[in-house]
C-alpha cells in the first residue's frame, strides 16, 4: 500500500496544497518552503495518535483561527493486494471506505474500473478546527466519500465514518523526525521501541522478572544501604524512624523502583568500539545517535514485511550527521526496503539519488503550496543538453534549485567564473563584513551549469519548477539571439542581464582586475605562468582558458587577494545579487535597465563597468 496524492488546506503556512507522491519521493526547496508540512501532514492522516503532537492556534494558517477555521488534509491510498475490496474489509464497506479506482498515468480517480482506472483506491481524510472555549483543537479522522462535496466535517449534518486504528496499522506509516537527538531511542523508554518488540514478539519476561527479583532483593554485601559511608546514614534515619512510627519502616536503597516497568525504563543502549568498554548512547557521536531511530524503524519494517504487510516510512533530512557514503547507502536501502517513502533533504546528493519524476521542488507562495517534478516524465531519448542536467549534473542542478534564486549562464565557463570569484571573496571576510558588505550572490542565487550555450532548453527545464529564473548572456549577437529565444516563454525569465557590448564572462574579470591593474597584472601573469603586457593580453588568455578550472581558481585566487580588486568584485556580485532577487526595484549603478525590452514580468538589464 502506498500513498498517491494529499491535499492539504488551512494547515500552518498552506492555505492549499495538491500534491502526487510516486513510490520514492525527495522534497527539496529553500528553508520554509513547505517540506516539513508536507511530511506533518502525512504523520497528522497516518501517525499513531501518541506519536501525532498536540495541534495549537499556530498550526492553522494564520495562526488566529476562528469558528469558521479548519485544517483539512485528505490523502488517496492505493496499491492493495489483492486489488478487490472484498479482501479489505477494514477499508472498505457500508460503515468504511468507498471504493475507488485509481489512473497511475493521469493521477486521477474514477467511481467504477475500467482499461483506464485499474488500481482500487480509498481516499481518507484528517479534520481540526479550534475551540475558543476550551483553547483546545479538535481533530477527527474519517473516511472520505466524495472531496467535492464534503463541506464541512464538523457539521451538525455531517455523517462521517471514523477510520479504525487498523487499518491505519495495515498502512504502517512512520515519521522520522529532523530533531533525531534523543539518544534513547533503542530503549523501552521508546513508545516506538516497545511496538517493534511487542510486533516481534519477543518481550525479554523471564529475563526482567529475574533482573527485577536481584534489583529487589540483592545479596549480602551488595546492598548499598550496607557499604560504608550509607551504612551510618541509612542507619541513623532507622533509629529515627523506630521513635516516630509503630511499624518502623527500615530505609533500603535500591537502583530502581524494583516492579518490572522501572527495570525496563533503566535500560540504556550502549555501543561497543572493537575491543574496548560500552558506552551509553550518550557519550556517542551524533552520527551514531542520529541513526538510532532509523535502525529502530528498520527492524520494525522487516518485521512488517515478514507477515506481508506495508511499511511506509517519511524520514526529515537522512543526510543529518552522516558522510556521504553512509547517506547513499542509507536511502538506496530504505528505498528498496519500504513500500513507500518519502523524504525532505537539503543535500543535493540525497536528493540526486531519486529520478526527475519523483524529485518534487517545494515552494509556498501566498499560502500556496506546490511539488513539481523535476521532469515528468523524462523522455525516452533525453537531448545531450537533458542528459547532463538530469543525471551527469543532477546534484549541480538541484543544489541550484534550493536557492531563493536560479541564475542560468550562457555556459560552463561563466559558472565557473562566478563561483570562483564567490568563494576566493568569501574567505576574506573580515568581522567587519555583515549585512548588505557580505558576500551575498551563492546564499541567495544558486547558479546551474549549462553547455553549449542551451540557455533556451535549461530555461525550459528549470522554469517548470522554479518560479524565479533569470538568465546571464554576453553582450554579443549570440547573447542577443539567446535572450531573442527565451524571451517569448510563458512566462518569461523574470530578469536579464546582459554584459556590455562585446563582453563576455572573461571581460569582467579583466575589468576586476584593472582596479589595480600594473599590480594585478605581474601577479597573475606570475600566478598563471603568462606574462601580460596589458588587459586586453589577459582577456585574451583568459578566453583560450574557458574551460581550463585551474586558471579560473588561480586567477580567482591571485585577484581576491588585493584589497581594490576584492572591494571591485563584491561591489559587483553584490550588485547582481539585489538586481536578481528584486528586478522590479534594483537601484545600483553596475546595472541599467534596459527600458525597450522590460515589461511587467521580465526586467532587462546591462552591466555598466565603472
Amino acid at each position: 500500500m502506498h500513498i498517491v496524492r494529499l491535499t492539504i488546506s488551512g494547515f500552518r503556512g498552506v492555505r492549499s496544497a495538491d500534491i502526487s507522491l510516486g513510490r520514492h519521493a525527495v522534497l527539496v526547496g529553500p528553508n520554509n518552503s513547505g517540506k516539513t508540512t508536507v511530511v506533518e501532514a502525512l504523520a497528522l492522516l497516518f501517525g499513531r495518535d501518541r506519536l501525532v503532537r498536540r495541534l495549537t492556534e499556530h498550526d492553522f494558517h494564520g495562526s488566529a483561527p476562528d469558528e469558521s477555521a479548519r485544517i483539512l488534509c485528505i490523502a488517496t491510498v492505493t496499491g492493495f493486494t489483492p486489488n478487490d475490496p472484498h479482501h479489505h474489509s477494514s477499508w472498505f464497506s457500508p460503515e468504511r471506505g468507498v471504493e475507488k479506482w485509481y489512473d497511475p498515468n493521469a493521477k486521477t480517480l474514477n467511481a467504477a474500473p475500467d482499461a483506464q482506472y485499474t488500481d482500487l483506491a480509498v481516499q481518507i481524510g484528517f479534520a481540526a478546527r479550534f475551540d475558543l472555549d476550551e483553547l483546545e483543537a479538535e481533530t477527527i479522522r474519517f473516511f472520505v466519500d466524495d472531496e467535492a462535496t464534503l463541506g464541512d466535517p464538523f457539521a451538525e449534518d455531517a455523517h462521517l465514518r471514523t477510520i479504525q486504528t487498523k487499518a491505519l496499522q495495515e498502512l504502517g506509516f512512520f515519521l522520522v523526525p529532523a530533531s533525531r537527538t534523543w539518544d534513547r531511542w533503542i530503549s523501552f523508554s521508546s513508545e516506538l521501541f516497545r511496538r517493534v518488540v511487542a510486533t516481534r514478539g519477543d518481550m525479554p519476561a523471564q529475563t526482567v522478572r529475574a533482573e527485577r527479583a536481584r534489583l529487589w532483593n540483592p545479596p549480602e554485601g551488595a546492598r548499598l544501604e550496607d557499604q560504608p559511608g550509607l551504612s551510618e546514614i541509612v542507619n541513623a534515619a532507622n533509629d529515627e524512624l523506630r521513635t516516630l512510627m509503630a511499624t518502623a519502616p527500615r530505609l533500603q536503597l535500591r537502583l530502581t523502583a524494583t516492579d518490572s516497568d522501572s527495570v525496563l525504563e533503566s535500560v540504556m543502549p550502549h555501543f561497543v568500539h572493537g575491543t574496548g568498554p560500552t558506552l551509553p548512547s550518550q557519550r556517542q557521536g551524533t552520527g551514531l545517535v542520529s541513526l538510532q531511530s532509523l535502525l529502530l524503524l528498520m527492524q520494525f519494517g522487516k518485521a512488517r514485511a515478514e507477515t506481508g504487510q506495508s511499511f511506509v516510512l517519511a524520514v526529515e533530512e537522512p543526510e543529518l550527521h552522516i558522510q556521504p557514503s553512509q547517506q547513499k547507502r542509507l536511502v538506496n536501502r530504505l528505498n528498496a526496503l519500504c513500500n513507500q517513502t518519502v523524504v525532505t533533504t537539503h543535500s543535493p546528493i540525497v536528493a540526486a539519488m531519486f529520478p526527475a519524476p519523483d524529485t518534487l521542488f517545494v515552494e509556498t507562495r501566498e499560502g500556496i503550496l506546490s511539488a513539481k517534478p523535476l521532469m515528468d516524465p523524462v523522455p525516452a531519448q533525453p537531448t545531450n543538453h537533458q542528459q547532463h542536467l538530469l543525471f551527469a549534473w543532477r546534484q549541480k542542478l538541484l543544489a541550484a534549485l534550493m536557492h531563493e534564486s536560479v541564475l542560468i549562464p550562457e555556459g560552463v565557463s561563466d559558472v565557473a567564473w562566478l563561483e570562483t570569484l564567490q568563494t576566493a571573496l568569501e574567505l576574506h571576510q573580515g568581522w567587519q563584513d555583515a549585512g548588505d558588505d557580505a558576500p551575498l550572490l551563492s546564499t541567495f542565487v544558486g547558479v546551474v551549469p549549462t553547455i553549449d550555450a542551451k540557455i533556451a532548453d535549461t530555461f525550459r527545464l528549470v522554469s517548470a519548477v522554479h518560479a524565479r529564473p533569470s538568465i546571464l548572456v554576453d553582450g554579443d549577437n549570440d547573447g542577443r539571439g539567446y535572450f531573442d529565444a527565451v524571451k517569448a516563454s510563458n512566462p518569461p525569465p523574470r530578469c536579464v542581464v546582459f554584459w556590455p557590448q562585446g563582453w563576455a564572462m572573461e571581460h569582467v574579470v579583466s575589468w576586476i582586475a584593472a582596479a589595480d591593474e600594473a599590480v594585478m597584472l605581474a601577479a597573475l601573469g606570475a600566478g598563471l605562468g603568462t606574462p601580460f603586457a596589458n588587459a586586453q593580453a589577459l582577456t585574451t588568455h583568459l578566453l583560450t582558458q574557458k574551460s581550463y578550472a585551474p586558471t579560473h581558481e588561480s586567477a580567482a585566487v591571485v585577484l581576491m587577494e588585493n584589497l581594490a580588486c576584492r572591494a571591485r568584485a563584491a561591489q559587483l556580485l553584490n550588485a547582481l545579487c539585489g538586481v536578481l532577487r528584486d528586478p522590479a526595484n534594483a537601484n545600483t549603478p553596475f546595472f541599467t535597465r534596459i527600458v525597450a525590452d522590460s515589461t511587467a514580468d521580465m526586467h532587462v538589464f546591462q552591466f555598466v563597468p565603472t
